[in-house]
C-alpha cells in the first residue's frame, strides 16, 4: 500500500466555497499540502485548484480528483455527505482518509458501518465560526475507522493550536446537544421573550446588567448568523429535541419555585442548576469576572454603528 509521506499530502476539498472549507484550505495548504477545492457553485475556471463539481452527480474530472487524493474532506450538509458515500467509497484510494465537518456525527457514522470503506475515517466539528479562527479553541473529532491517515489529520488540527477532543458519534451528538442546541435555544427563546415584552434595545443595552449585556451579545451574534445554519443543528441532531424540552421544563420549574417555593427551595434550584460546573465552577466564575472587567471598555453607546 502506498501511503504518502506525512510532510505532504493531496487533499480534496469538497465544500471549497464555505466558510469551513475556505479555513480548511488556507490551514492545509500553509503547511505544504495541495488542495483541490470542489464546489458546484465555483464560476471561476482560472483557478487551476478549483473544480466545478457535483458529488452526488460526479464528472470525470471530480473522479479524477477524488482519485488522487491522500485525504477527502467533505465541508458539505449531512444529506449530500449521506448521498456521496457511495460513490466516494467506490473511488478513494485504499489509504485515503475521509473527513467530514458535520455537526451531526451518527448517521453518517451509522451510514458508512454499512459501507464497504476501505481506508481510514474521521469526522470533526469546529466548536467555534471559522472567521474566529482555530488557535485555542476546541475541535470535536469522531474517528469511524482508523487508519494512518487520522492521527496525520488530528495532529495537523492541534498544529494549528486547536485542542482536539475526541469522542464517539453518540457521545458526540449528546455533548452538542447541550453545547449547541441548547445554548441556541436559550438565546434565540430570551429574544423571542424579549420581543413579547416590547423593550427596546438602545434603552436595554444603557441599563443593561454585565449578565444581560452579555446575553443581548449573543443574541446579537446568533441572530445575526445564517438561519439554515441554525435550523440544521437544532433540526438535524437527534437528542436536540430533549435539550429543547428540558429548557421548557426548567422554565416552568423556575416560575413554580418563585411562586410556590419558599427561599430553601429557590436556594436548591440554585444548587441543582450549577451541579453539572462540577470542580469547573470556581474557574468559570473568575472567566466570567474577567468577560465582565472588559465591558467596561466595550459596553455600546448610543449611535455607536462599529
Amino acid at each position: 500500500m502506498n501511503v504518502p509521506a506525512a510532510s505532504a499530502r493531496t487533499v480534496a476539498l469538497i465544500g471549497g466555497s464555505g466558510d469551513v472549507g475556505r479555513m480548511l484550505a488556507d490551514r492545509l495548504r500553509a503547511a505544504g499540502n495541495t488542495v483541490r477545492t470542489v464546489d458546484i457553485r465555483f464560476t471561476d475556471r482560472s483557478d487551476a485548484d478549483q473544480v466545478k463539481g457535483d458529488v452526488t452527480d460526479p464528472s470525470p474530472e471530480l473522479r479524477a480528483v477524488v482519485q488522487a487524493a491522500d485525504a477527502v474532506i467533505l465541508a458539505i450538509p449531512e444529506s449530500v455527505a449521506l448521498e456521496s458515500i457511495p460513490f466516494l467509497v467506490a473511488e478513494l484510494p485504499e489509504h485515503a482518509l475521509l473527513v467530514d465537518t458535520l455537526s451531526v456525527k451518527s448517521r453518517f457514522d451509522a451510514a458508512l458501518r454499512e459501507s464497504a470503506l476501505r481506508g481510514g475515517a474521521v469526522g470533526i466539528n469546529p466548536m467555534f465560526a471559522p472567521s474566529l479562527g482555530p488557535e485555542g479553541r476546541p475541535v470535536a473529532a469522531v474517528t469511524y475507522r482508523d487508519g494512518p491517515g487520522v492521527e496525520w489529520f488530528l495532529s495537523a488540527l492541534s498544529g494549528w493550536g486547536s485542542s482536539v477532543v475526541r469522542l464517539d458519534a453518540e457521545h458526540h451528538d449528546r455533548l452538542t446537544a447541550a453545547t449547541q442546541a441548547l445554548t441556541h435555544a436559550g438565546v434565540l427563546a430570551f429574544g423571542l421573550a424579549l420581543a413579547d415584552l416590547g423593550v427596546d434595545g438602545g434603552e436595554l443595552t444603557a441599563v443593561a446588567t454585565p449578565p444581560h449585556l452579555v446575553s443581548l451579545a449573543l443574541l446579537a451574534r446568533v441572530g445575526s448568523g445564517v438561519p439554515e445554519v441554525y435550523r440544521d443543528i437544532q433540526a438535524g441532531n437527534p437528542f436536540a429535541g430533549d435539550a429543547r424540552r428540558a429548557l421548557a421544563a426548567a422554565l416552568t420549574t423556575l416560575t413554580d419555585t418563585v411562586e410556590q417555593g419558599s427561599d430553601d427551595d429557590f436556594a436548591a434550584l440554585m444548587s441543582r442548576a450549577t451541579s453539572p460546573l462540577g470542580d469547573r465552577i470556581e474557574p468559570l466564575a473568575r472567566l466570567c469576572a474577567d468577560l465582565f472587567t472588559d465591558l467596561v471598555h466595550r459596553r455600546p453607546r448610543n449611535g455607536d454603528t462599529s
